[in-house]
């Protein structure tokens, strides 16, 4: 029912265009949609780096994680809905031109005021291009193969983030500057990624002149669609907030607790979060997907393990709670974009995926930020042992909600 009326409206909103330049448009949005994510993940290597450079400690590396969603969020609540007014390219553009002035201001850093600076920027990009490109991708697919955009949406976003580490870490270990190159290269990439939005399809008219506003979390208006996207948006935060807590930990424990000092290695170690989460949205059962507690399991044995990982010392122990919560995110994120796509209004849709999205973020921003201020009161394998059983708390509660039955 739900698809049949998003189809007749999707016929209203969003113009005709040519079946072979629309899936062309498609795949060059899911491109773009990798590389930006990818450029999000840059950094998170690099700070072992830069810290000796400009005389920052652990509080400020939290900090400069913590800048990084905050400029995401900001983006998510004021413009990213936009697109639903203005046009999906405008704003695709935009976010393409702000993840080249970040990438610019990154060259230029010398100090960490430059450093919270360009990495709020790659926020508001980030933040930007997530909402817009997903809700161009599910339009450009159409109702027929929404299946598609939801799948090819995750693995853009899960790729581009494990990709971003990898690539940091290899160029910082081998390349021959270690906070630049990598930047070099990553700017040149986004000329063509510019004119492939350029070329992309708009697949919203009519477009209208644009509001700027900071824009109130948006839910669906049936009781039982905002229950099933409330379920799915508790779920994306708790799976957020194990991939903050992972990020900001993984760099500082190789290096000081286990004298891992090759970035490659600690570049390699992040990035096979994501791509675990990767290889999990696209090669697991659909009973694994749509069931209740298939990613929820992997979830919180993974924090399990690696919290083992963490208090044991052990590489092998952390490695595998890795590889489980890697895993339940994976299966968190492509069941919660599949259940937005479904229950968003396509006149509306950046405005729902915004909220989604604002919900996955909020859960990155909680964890980053009660580490960085536990760490300088308590020891912290216990800061991050109270951290993991408040994320295994809220994943309990979200799936423990009764469901309503309006979505698999």
């Amino acid at each position: 029912m739900i698809d049949n009326v998003a189809s007749d409206v999707r016929q209203q909103a969003v113009s005709p265009v040519d079946g072979r330049r629309q899936r062309t448009g498609f795949w060059l949005v899911a491109a773009v949609y990798m590389l930006v994510m990818l450029g999000g993940t840059l950094p998170i290597p690099l700070y072992a780096f830069w810290a000796p450079q400009m005389g920052f400690g652990p509080f400020t590396t939290t900090l400069v994680f913590a800048v990084y969603a905050l400029g995401t969020v900001l983006a998510l609540m004021v413009f990213a809905p936009l697109s639903d007014r203005a046009g999906r390219r405008p704003l695709l553009a935009a976010a393409v031109l702000a993840a080249a002035a970040s990438t610019a201001l990154f060259l230029v850093a010398h100090d960490v005021g430059t450093l919270l600076a360009a990495r709020f920027l790659c926020g508001l990009g980030t933040g930007v291009f997530t909402a817009t490109a997903t809700a161009a991708l599910g339009e450009l697919a159409g109702a027929e193969h929404a299946r598609r955009a939801s799948t090819v949406s995750t693995v853009a976003n899960m790729g581009g983030l494990g990709l971003g580490t990898i690539a940091a870490g290899l160029f910082a270990q081998y390349g021959a500057d270690p906070t630049h190159l990598v930047f070099w290269v990553y700017l040149v990439g986004l000329v063509p990624a510019f004119l492939a939005v350029v070329v992309t399809p708009e697949t919203v008219t009519p477009r209208q002149r644009p509001a700027l506003s900071v824009r109130r979390p948006t839910i669906p208006d049936r009781r039982t669609a905002r229950t099933d996207f409330l379920r799915a948006a508790t779920a994306v935060f708790a799976a957020f907030a194990v991939s903050g807590l992972f990020s900001s930990l993984v760099p500082s424990f190789l290096r000081e607790q286990l004298h891992v000092h090759n970035v490659a290695a600690v570049g390699a170690q992040v990035g096979l979060l994501f791509i675990v989460a990767l290889i999990a949205q696209v090669a697991a059962p659909e009973r694994w997907i749509s069931g209740r507690w298939p990613a929820p399991a992997f979830l919180i044995a993974g924090v399990a393990v690696f919290e083992i990982g963490l208090w044991t010392r052990s590489l092998p122990t952390f490695a595998a709670g890795t590889l489980l919560a890697g895993a339940g995110i994976g299966l968190t994120f492509r069941r919660g974009i599949g259940v937005t796509q479904q229950l968003a209004d396509p006149r509306r849709r950046a405005d729902l995926l915004s909220t989604y999205f604002l919900s996955a973020y909020t859960g990155t921003i909680v964890p980053t930020l009660a580490l960085g201020l536990l760490d300088q009161t308590i020891n912290q394998d216990v800061a991050t042992l109270i951290l993991a059983v408040t994320v295994v708390a809220t994943t309990f509660a979200g799936v423990l909600s009764r469901p309503t039955g309006a979505t698999t």
